[in-house]
């Protein structure tokens, strides 16, 4: 069960960090860095979050404060794949 609700979480937060970055590369035309900005939240939310699990079981939407941060940093790495091979076709495309 604790399996499931972190591949759960981790996905939402995949897609949200996906999407405002994809509204932050099409605002900013493709110009610095703000479309990472979420998946760097997620990255370092997750680490913190991930260092603070304590042994005794902090449950959160049947998650320890461990999956939270594995759920964390499993999102972060795959919006910033995805955010990062997006922003390499909009600048190879010209659209930048």
């Amino acid at each position: 069960m604790l399996v499931q609700a972190v591949i759960t979480i981790a996905a939402v937060l995949a897609v949200v960090a996906i999407i405002l970055g994809f509204i932050f590369l099409k605002t900013t035309g493709g110009n610095g860095y703000l479309p990472y900005y979420p998946s760097a939240i997620l990255f370092f939310g997750g680490i913190i979050v991930v260092c603070s699990a304590t042994p005794q079981k902090i449950m959160i939407w049947e998650a320890g404060l461990g999956g939270w941060g594995i759920a964390c940093l499993f999102a972060a790495g795959i919006s910033f794949l995805v955010t990062s091979i997006s922003h390499a076709y909009q600048v190879h495309d010209g659209k930048a």
